[in-house]
């Protein structure tokens, strides 16, 4: 009989624990909203392709805003909304890496040695200073990759934060495929 009754005391102290734990629980999912409306919280890039423009804002304010290139034909740069991955002060970018070509007689093979890359997908899309690129703000040259002036580039390095959210519109691509500068 008094196994018994320790038996129950102990499952009715679980049990209460439990109810206290999932009640808390539910209290917290019940608190969490999910935003429907666009970020204009925080750190927040918007990448025009129709105007190859980035604007970049802190809390809703423009802080920066800086002409850039985009994915050429066959390269088109994906659409979408996009958070910083992470940044490189350098980074080797190879077309071999970004799974464009690994063969060096190739016109779509590249080596390069890039600054400031902020990165915006695992696939290797970012966003990063390309200082052989003459027909930023104008063309699109790039693999996939968006182009700024080396300038422009650091700034944009600089304020960036891991996770800041950044927006790229109008380049009529939507799928994230391989990329490169």
């Amino acid at each position: 009989m008094a196994r018994q009754r320790r038996r129950t005391i102990g499952r009715t102290a679980i049990g209460a624990a439990l109810v206290t734990v999932l009640a808390s629980s539910a209290t917290a999912t019940a608190a969490t909203t999910y935003r429907s409306d666009p970020v204009t919280t925080g750190h927040v890039t918007t990448i025009d392709a129709t105007t190859h423009t980035m604007r970049v804002t802190d809390n809703g304010r423009t802080v920066m805003t800086f002409p850039v290139g985009f994915g050429k034909p066959g390269f088109r740069t994906p659409s979408g909304t996009f958070h910083v991955l992470g940044k490189d002060a350098v980074i080797e970018m190879t077309s071999c890496s970004a799974h464009i070509t690994c063969d060096r007689s190739s016109p779509s093979y590249y080596d390069l040695t890039v600054h400031w890359a902020v990165r915006l997908t695992s696939g290797g899309v970012f966003v990063h200073a390309a200082p052989w690129d003459s027909q930023i703000g104008t063309a699109d040259t790039s693999h996939g990759c968006i182009h700024l002036s080396t300038a422009d580039a650091r700034r944009f390095y600089a304020f960036t934060r891991l996770g800041d959210t950044v927006i790229v519109q109008g380049t009529g691509r939507t799928s994230v495929g391989p990329a490169g500068p």
